[in-house]
């Protein structure tokens, strides 16, 4: 599986993305309380939401912000990372981390053009 993150501040929550418009996706559901799945046509995205942000220190002391949260996309299909991110309901004031060296605001990381394990 493949992942990036999203970090955040108290508004970054699970509710924020199952309330979202996931134009396309074929089905949504609950895999537990800290888990929830969308599945379009060609792969499915798993946000996994955490609050023990202590695998996060070293990353959340680079943000302008206190992090609250880390959702976590484990994803098939880049195309529906990138799908998601930039959905206009997506949360805004959000950092991502793509596992390989990227921190950036949101809006930065769309600019760059969302680099992520193809």
């Amino acid at each position: 599986m493949k992942w990036i993150s999203i970090i955040g501040d108290g508004n970054l929550t699970l509710a924020a993305i199952q309330t979202m418009q996931l134009t396309d996706a074929v089905r949504t559901y609950h895999v537990s309380d800290d888990r929830f799945c969308v599945e379009y046509p060609n792969g499915h995205l798993f946000f996994d939401f955490d609050t023990d942000l202590s695998d996060w220190q070293d990353t959340i002391e680079k943000l302008p912000f206190r992090a609250a949260a880390v959702i976590t996309l484990v994803y098939q299909n880049a195309a529906n990372v990138r799908h998601v991110l930039t959905q206009p309901d997506f949360p805004q004031d959000v950092y991502v981390d793509n596992d390989f060296g990227v921190l950036l605001p949101l809006h930065d990381y769309i600019e760059s053009g969302m680099p992520m394990e193809e």
